[in-house]
């Protein structure tokens, strides 16, 4: 059975996405923090230790910035899938329909 998305829910679609991004950029983001504890401080010509704290911060502030970006992107994709999808007949996918 051939079937056709006619139109997305924008604010759903994207608010969903964006919170796959967020989970996503965590399980990756974690584990980088981590290791960049285990890193040795970076020093500068003259041997002294140059302080990284606001590299902290960037690791806590990407998820929600990715998470935002991803809704905004994901919303505005969304809009202009609708806007397009009735003239070009939308995305279309088979369903099959599985026994138990």
């Amino acid at each position: 059975m051939k079937v056709q998305v006619k139109k997305f829910s924008t604010h759903q679609t994207a608010k969903v996405f964006a919170i796959l991004v967020a989970v996503t950029s965590l399980i990756i983001i974690i584990p980088f923090s981590l290791l960049s504890m285990l890193m040795p401080s970076p020093v500068d010509a003259s041997g002294n230790e140059i302080t990284s704290g606001s590299f902290g911060v960037v690791f806590l502030i990407m998820p929600i910035f990715q998470g935002m970006m991803g809704y905004i992107m994901m919303r505005i994709g969304l809009w202009v899938y609708n806007k397009i999808a009735p003239s070009t007949g939308g995305i279309e996918f088979e369903l099959e329909e599985i026994k138990s």
